[in-house]
C-alpha cells in the first residue's frame, strides 16, 4: 500500500535528520572562512558547490548516522552516496529550488532513477531496496541548508516535470519527519489496469508531489 511504503521510507530516513543538516552547515562555514572569493561569483559558483559537498563528506564520516553510512566512490567528481544496506540516496545539488536533476545520457544513472511507482495497484515484492535522491541547497538568504528527497521512478529532461512519486523537505528532526503525512494523489498519475486474461494489475506514474 502507499502509505505503508511512504512510512518504511521515511522511517529508514529518520537518523539523517539531524547530521544531515550539521555536516553541511559545517562544511559550508569552512568554505566560506577559507575560500571567500567563491561567494556570490557565478564563475566559480561551481567550485563552492563540488568544495561544500567535499567538506560535506569529511564531516559526515565522524557522525552518527545510525544505520547509514557513506558509500561511492567520493574521488569520482565528489560524488557523495549514502546507503543504510538496504536503501541508496545519492545527495545532489539542485541549483534551484524547483529543480531535481534528471539522470542525463548515462545508462546506469537512468537505471538507479527506475524504482517501481508507489501505487496501490502495484505493489512491491521481495527487499525494500529504494533508490532514492537528496536535492540540496543553501540559499544565499538564509544560509540554511534545505533537504528535498525524492523517489525517481523515469526518465526526464531539465525544463520538464521530474517523474518522481514521493517529493518532500526532510525536517530538521526525526520526530518532525515522523509526523508528516502524505496523501496520493490522481495528478499526472497513469494507470493501466490490463484485462482478465493478463492478470493481475500493472502501474506507472509520474507525480512531482
Amino acid at each position: 500500500m502507499f502509505k505503508d511504503d511512504v512510512e518504511r521510507v521515511t522511517q529508514a530516513l529518520a537518523p539523517l535528520c539531524e547530521p544531515l543538516p550539521d555536516a553541511f552547515v559545517e562544511a559550508d562555514q569552512i568554505r566560506k572562512k577559507r575560500l571567500p572569493e567563491f561567494d556570490g561569483d557565478p564563475d566559480y559558483a561551481w567550485l563552492a558547490t563540488h568544495t561544500t559537498r567535499a567538506f560535506a563528506h569529511f564531516k559526515l564520516g565522524s557522525k552518527d548516522l545510525g544505520s547509514w553510512k557513506l558509500s561511492g566512490k567520493h574521488s569520482r567528481n565528489g560524488e557523495l552516496w549514502l546507503t543504510d544496506d538496504s536503501y541508496r540516496i545519492r545527495v545532489l545539488h539542485g541549483p534551484t529550488e524547483d529543480d531535481v536533476p534528471p539522470p542525463g545520457h548515462n545508462g546506469q544513472r537512468k537505471a538507479y532513477y527506475l524504482n517501481p511507482p508507489l501505487v496501490d495497484l502495484a505493489p512491491m515484492f521481495g527487499p525494500k531496496n529504494d533508490k532514492l535522491l537528496i536535492i540540496w541547497r543553501i540559499p544565499a538568504d538564509t544560509g540554511i541548508p534545505v533537504f528535498r528527497v525524492v523517489r525517481p521512478i523515469g526518465d526526464w529532461k531539465w525544463g520538464s516535470q521530474a517523474k518522481v512519486d514521493l517529493d518532500f523537505l526532510l525536517p530538521d528532526t526525526a520526530e518532525d519527519l515522523a509526523k508528516l503525512r502524505f496523501d496520493p494523489t490522481d495528478k499526472d498519475l497513469e494507470l493501466r489496469i490490463p484485462d482478465e486474461r493478463e492478470g493481475g494489475a500493472d502501474g506507472a506514474g509520474a507525480s512531482a508531489g
